[in-house]
């Protein structure tokens, strides 16, 4: 029988995107190694991965102005523990930003110096590769941000530290419920004011107390804070519990299969593989993405919310797209869309991939301009008939 552990931890990095710095801890173990190592550790039980690892950020380096930034991703791997027991461990990182480098080292859990490192430095100063390819994917999604620049949204730390806290509340006592953070929030390409914070639950009835707890809390925190928030229930078999329509369960099944990847567990457990079924239509998919699409551009709309409304949504199809043809080649590739524009170097000329590059360049520039949102929309429909084109011809040969 192996023995499982799960913990959680974190890169934290100063607020200065263009030159960050990394926070890394020496250590000097009972046993008189010295490693050099990020705040992480085990999960107390029933904590969620996003609580453990603040937690473990203010304990081992008394640092508690933290803020959530990104979820990185989960580290997994397998070992012998001391007493020859096979074990299986998961690690969940977070990227957490600061404004104050005051530190104060856990010297009780032999922490003896907190250092505050260039990302070059910092690197070479870790101890474990696996904090390295963390660390890179860290830096990744500040480098994006830093082009604009686009500093980290404090509203969307707030809204997900509630949130994360108040659910965990909310379903206790529902076993092997859990609620986590998905999209642009999660991926750490969130824009203010353009961006939705994506939450979903799984393993509750949909009319429990504890689902209706959950709409409530996500609504008043996105009141309070200021972002956009919704909340989504899966069903058993991976849909959307309220039966809207095929695209939310397509987009459910999908966000379901991506927790540890860019979908983050912040409340209760992880859901199993049982309710993440593969998905295979792609064909099918994209017509329904492509009829969603059609229908939003052909509503006539004179308010200015309303037409911001329908090009985000639009050029949200355009992702989801884009996202779906990675993810059936390459399940791991992070679904950051520029990420997602090299993983179809395949198809270097093609509609999809030019309008997907497009569209990252104007969310990085701050997704402001309404007329050019709308240019972009209209050019997601022509986009997935040509890509839809490419695949059959692709079956055909």
């Amino acid at each position: 029988m192996t023995r499982r552990y799960a913990s959680a931890g974190a890169v934290v990095a100063t607020d200065d995107l263009n030159c960050p710095h990394i926070l890394l801890l020496d250590q000097v173990r009972k046993t008189g190694e010295r490693q050099t190592v990020a705040p992480k550790g085990r999960l107390e039980p029933g904590e969620s991965p996003l609580h453990a690892a603040k937690r473990e950020v203010a304990e081992e380096a008394g640092l508690t102005d933290t803020h959530y930034s990104a979820y990185l991703g989960q580290e997994a791997y397998t070992f012998i523990d001391n007493d020859g027991t096979p074990a299986a461990k998961t690690v969940d990182w977070f990227l957490f930003t600061t404004a104050t480098t005051a530190t104060t080292p856990a010297r009780d859990e032999g922490f003896v110096q907190a250092r505050w490192l260039e990302a070059p430095a910092a690197r070479r100063a870790a101890s474990h590769p696996q904090f390295q390819q963390m660390l890179d994917r860290a830096l990744a999604v500040i480098t994006w941000r830093a082009a604009r620049p686009l500093p980290f949204s404090r509203k969307l730390g707030r809204l997900v530290n509630q949130v994360g806290a108040e659910a965990q509340v909310a379903i206790a006592g529902h076993l092997g419920a859990g609620v986590g953070l998905c999209g642009s929030a999660a991926r750490g390409d969130f824009v203010e004011g353009w961006s939705d914070a994506d939450f979903i639950a799984w393993n509750l009835p949909p009319t429990s107390a504890a689902a209706m707890t959950l709409h409530e809390i996500v609504g008043e925190a996105a009141q309070r804070h200021g972002p956009r928030a919704s909340l989504h229930l899966a069903d058993n078999h991976g849909g959307a519990a309220r039966r809207l329509d095929p695209l939310y369960d397509m987009k459910m099944r999908t966000v379901l299969r991506r927790v540890g990847l860019d979908t983050a567990v912040i409340a209760g457990a992880a859901p199993t593989s049982s309710a993440t079924p593969v998905q295979t239509d792609l064909a099918g998919d994209l017509a329904i993405l492509h009829a969603f699409a059609v229908a939003r551009l052909a509503a006539h709309h004179r308010k200015e919310s309303e037409r911001e409304d329908t090009a985000r949504r639009v050029l949200s199809v355009l992702s989801s797209a884009g996202r779906l043809l990675v993810t059936g080649r390459a399940p791991e590739v992070s679904l950051r869309l520029l990420d997602v524009v090299e993983a179809l170097r395949e198809w270097p000329d093609s509609e999809l991939r030019l309008l997907l590059r497009d569209y990252d360049a104007y969310r990085r520039a701050g997704a402001n301009d309404i007329e050019q949102a709308e240019r972009l929309a209209a050019r997601v429909p022509g986009a997935l008939v040509a890509t839809r084109s490419m695949l059959n011809e692709s079956a055909s040969l």
